[in-house]
């Protein structure tokens, strides 16, 4: 991707949350940012998005970072999720007062990215050891039962993350950065119906976020940037200048207009967009 793509004004760092542990998943919740990080506590670093102070730790009971994969937050059900690829399983925790934790495991294949549906149930994205079998499954909010189950084109490999759109498509990042890194939207039926060109330049995309406008944020942790697409997952531009630190998981505040992003050197730096 050459410099003529970059944004010459409009997306700019506002801020960064340094540490040291590689971040596993940022997750948003009543202007407080959850960051899920690579060591062996069982603690979640919780941030205020107002004047972006360290407010607290939250700690999960069987929660371990080494094994965890992303986090995500629902606003509706006051909760947050976490995969756990080394227990195949998705931790629910409640915000209440007593913080309740369920442990919902999966019927197979290893748990990566994380996202909410449409109707707030959780979408998982599930693969072998192997990177094959792909699949989405979608996880009732309740009782972490699967009430849809999307097995991918086998032309889809190393998946790490899906998020359904309005029009009940989905948008999956996958490969590696030696092969078939890629973006798709793929039907309900797990069929590809749209990819990104080849010489697009992509090297192992592991993250989306989505904009209200329909805008695709992609951590491309093998350049070291974050593209945009538009919903076409036609290539926009570079949302900053300068390379990062592998990025490895966004989340956008529509509210702030803020997209958050974490790398592999702990730091999560916010983009005023």
């Amino acid at each position: 991707m050459t410099s003529e793509y970059y944004f010459a004004e409009g997306p700019h760092i506002v801020h960064t949350f340094p540490r040291d542990n590689d971040v596993r998943g940022v997750a948003l919740l009543n202007n407080e940012l959850y960051v899920l990080r690579d060591r062996d506590d069982d603690q979640v670093d919780i941030y205020s998005t107002t004047d972006f102070t360290l407010l607290s730790y939250l700690s999960v009971r069987g929660v371990s970072g080494r094994s965890m994969r992303d986090i995500t937050a629902c606003e509706r059900k006051r909760c947050i999720y976490i995969s756990d690829n080394g227990m195949s399983c998705v931790h629910r925790v409640r915000l209440d007062a007593g913080m309740s934790v369920n442990k919902w495991r999966l019927g197979g294949g290893s748990p990566r990215g994380l996202s909410l549906t449409r109707s707030s149930n959780l979408l998982v994205t599930c693969s072998d050891w192997r990177g094959k079998d792909c699949k989405l499954l979608e996880l009732s909010s309740d009782s972490g039962d699967c009430v849809r189950e999307i097995r991918l084109e086998s032309c889809i490999d190393w998946l790490w993350h899906g998020i359904e759109l309005d029009s009940g498509q989905y948008i999956v990042c996958c490969g590696t950065r030696a092969m078939n890194s890629r973006l798709c939207q793929v039907d309900s039926e797990g069929r590809v119906t749209e990819r990104n060109s080849s010489d697009e330049g992509l090297s192992c995309p592991c993250h989306l976020a989505v904009d209200v406008d329909g805008s695709v944020f992609v951590a491309n942790a093998g350049d070291k940037y974050v593209p945009q697409c538009d919903a076409a997952l036609k290539f926009v531009g570079i949302i900053i200048k300068h390379k990062l630190h592998s990025p490895q998981r966004l989340c956008v505040d529509h509210v702030k207009r803020c997209l958050y992003v974490g790398q592999t050197d702990g730091n999560v730096i916010v983009v005023q967009l």
